[in-house]
């Protein structure tokens, strides 16, 4: 098994959190891979995307994660509703991420992050 700490990021167009967690994965993620997470309130059925992974020297490796959608051959941020953007931090929650950061949205729906 190899650990490692994982940042999660879910955007609403008004709002972005950052959750964080340490992981064990059957193999390291790469970029553009896509990963399922246990989220047992709202279901585990999306997978994000690998958008960065960055080895560390003398640490784990961080790997951080989004919902993204292929159109017309460029990824494209998914953004959850902001009404339920509080309800998937607390599902993560309860699944043991830990809470980071919200922050204002400045993703575009147009293929800029």
């Amino acid at each position: 098994m190899i650990e490692a700490d994982v940042q999660l990021y879910l955007v609403s167009r008004e709002r972005l959190a950052r959750l964080q967690k340490t992981v064990g994965f059957a193999a390291m993620p790469r970029v553009g891979e896509f990963v399922k997470l246990r989220n047992h309130d709202q279901g585990d059925y999306f997978a994000f995307s690998v958008v960065q992974v960055t080895h560390r020297e003398g640490g784990p490796p961080e790997v951080w994660l989004r919902l993204m959608s292929s159109v017309d051959g460029r990824s494209v941020p998914d953004f959850i509703e902001d009404g339920e953007l509080d309800e998937y931090v607390t599902g993560y929650g309860h699944e043991g991420w830990e809470f980071k950061s919200l922050a204002p949205s400045r993703t575009s729906g147009d293929g800029g992050a």
